[in-house]
């Protein structure tokens, strides 16, 4: 179980771990102005070179604000907000969207309402919500359940990388248009990779369950080995990963951890549902760690999906067979 924490010393210690964590990669410091849409101040940023955003640091009233920018500032230059992590000092103020919780473990998570804004109509916690492709958990807060958007674990060594991920997340969203869609299939038109979130997290619904969250490590260095290659890359809240070209989606990959059996009746679905609306022929591609039997190899060939298979090298997967099968 998951419970929001609201005693304000441990908040304290919470906020400044949230900090060290950070400061390994936000080594650089830049005085500019940081923008927001009623107006701007001037302060020293800090700025990670290896995550490419910036945060500025203030203690409010009511809070600890965080707010964060995307790509380096220059000196002396207005540099606009993307969004903010923010934790009230009690922990009880729902207008204040971040919170730290803990599980029964000791595992403690840092989560977000969801509540974003920028000073654009239909850009808030609906929209993010809607779009958000990360984690959502539940937490007990006030003795209710409450729906957070996961930031990230501060236990995790992958931490600093899950808090960027999640601002670029917010970037990406408010980027989205506001409308209304009529089905599962119109992200289809999205044609903007997002980074995913990865890293290990416990949580609990009926008993403890622990992911270990590669997931997103296996895209995204997938993502960069096609760009590598000079291929167009999309992915979106359905498929994984795909490449196109003018618009039209070619290539579809479905990416898995493991090839237990549930796992490949997944991307198996997947890739066939998910294929459905675009409109002229596409390959299909399963992207798994382990050897497939020539029995199944050969069922999977029959019905056009082809596998590309990778192993771990240093914490990176690297993927055997890519250029052999990128080729239509």
């Amino acid at each position: 179980m998951i419970r929001v924490i609201q005693d304000t010393k441990q908040i304290a210690i919470l906020h400044k771990r949230f900090h060290d964590h950070l400061n390994s990669f936000f080594t650089k410091g830049i005085r500019c102005y940081v923008g927001y849409p009623s107006g701007r101040f001037l302060d020293t940023v800090k700025y990670s070179p290896e995550l490419n955003i910036w945060i500025s640091v203030r203690e409010h009233d009511n809070k600890y604000w965080n707010g964060f920018g995307i790509g380096e500032p220059k000196e002396g230059q207005n540099k606009s907000l993307k969004g903010e992590i923010n934790f009230a000092y009690d922990g009880k103020n729902k207008r204040i969207s971040g919170v730290f919780a803990h599980d029964d473990s000791g595992r403690v998570l840092a989560l977000h309402r969801g509540k974003i804004g920028g000073g654009k109509k239909g850009v808030g916690k609906k929209l993010f919500t809607e779009n958000f492709r990360g984690d959502f958990l539940t937490a007990i807060e006030e003795d209710s359940e409450t729906k957070f958007c996961l930031v990230g674990d501060l236990n995790s060594t992958y931490f600093p990388i899950q808090v960027a991920t999640f601002i670029k997340e917010i970037q990406r969203v408010k980027n989205l248009s506001y409308k209304a869609t009529t089905n599962e299939f119109s992200e289809l038109e999205n044609f903007n990779y997002t980074a995913e979130h990865f890293g290990r997290i416990e949580t609990e619904k009926s008993g403890k369950m622990e992911i270990e969250r590669t997931h997103g490590i296996v895209v995204n260095e997938l993502a960069q080995e096609l760009q590598r290659r000079n291929y167009l890359i999309g992915n979106d809240k359905n498929r994984d990963l795909y490449t196109h070209n003018t618009k039209q989606i070619d290539r579809l990959f479905e990416i898995k951890t493991s090839c237990a059996t549930q796992n490949l009746y997944a991307a198996v679905g997947q890739l066939i549902v998910y294929s459905i609306p675009i409109k002229k022929p596409v390959a299909l591609f399963i992207v798994i760690p382990d050897q497939l039997n020539s029995r199944v190899l050969t069922r999977l060939l029959g019905i056009g999906i082809k596998p590309i298979y990778y192993k771990w090298m240093n914490s990176i997967p690297i993927f055997e067979n890519l250029d052999e099968n990128l080729n239509l």
